[in-house]
């Protein structure tokens, strides 16, 4: 029985591995907050994962040859590393919560068209478990939303410009890169639609705004209210563009 149980507690820590990986490294976006801590939470759970199987294995293996002080030992130390551990990951998540700028993790949302000389430009096929298009934080499910989800350090880390980053592109006001199946589409002003040179627009709620790269989405779970924002490259004048999604 007790065997089971060890085995079962690796398992769930195991798990836990994968339950806080959520990083992009851009500083300026601050989309990655390890560097405030003397290690990472993947860290802490990766050492202490270690430490857990070695004493799941020495118990397993020697178990019939181990005194009951030995056991007993094991026994103590297992505790403690799984103690340990979800201490670190508790006090440096009460950290993260209490340092953000909403005193707590967010849950925001706000839908986005990409057009590309009238034809609509889809991200790159999410991989992997976590079926994510960009990091934890910042990112998209292959649904035309944008998802901002966790603890935000700096309004900044909800911005088009993270969120462009966050999936492997990036936007600026003149121009754009969007991860595809194909590879990278980069498309800048002066580029062609239709043989004719084309701009990029960057249209919220209907209205046009410059800077895109800075604008940071509005703070709803649900859209409406959240942002509907309409991205598009092309020839045509301001005034025969929809600015609206659909």
């Amino acid at each position: 029985m007790k065997k089971r149980f060890l085995v079962f507690l690796f398992l769930i820590l195991v798990l836990s591995v994968f339950i806080v990986i959520a990083h992009g490294e851009e500083e300026a976006y601050m989309l990655d907050h390890s560097e405030l801590y003397p290690i990472s939470q993947l860290q802490a759970v990766s050492y202490g994962t270690l430490v857990f199987g070695i004493l799941i294995v020495t118990i397993l293996l020697f178990n019939k040859k181990m005194n009951e002080t030995a056991k007993k030992t094991a026994y103590i130390l297992i505790a403690v590393s799984i103690g340990l551990t979800t201490l670190y990951l508790i006090l440096t998540t009460l950290h993260l919560n209490i340092i953000s700028i909403t005193k707590g993790p967010v849950h925001w949302h706000a839908d986005y068209e990409l057009l590309v000389c009238g034809k609509e430009i889809k991200l790159i096929e999410p991989k992997g478990f976590s079926n994510k298009q960009g990091t934890d934080l910042m990112h998209a499910h292959n649904d035309n939303r944008i998802h901002v989800e966790g603890v935000l350090l700096d309004r900044k880390a909800a911005s088009l410009g993270a969120f462009f980053y966050a999936i492997g592109g990036s936007l600026s006001s003149d121009g754009i890169i969007v991860p595809t199946d194909n590879g990278l589409a980069s498309f800048h002003e002066g580029d062609k639609c239709n043989e004719r040179p084309a701009k990029l627009y960057v249209f919220v709620n209907g209205n046009l705004i410059e800077n895109p790269r800075d604008y940071v989405i509005s703070p709803y779970e649900k859209v409406p209210p959240g942002d509907m924002i309409k991205i598009v490259f092309t020839e045509k004048p301001t005034e025969e563009i929809n600015p609206n999604i659909g």
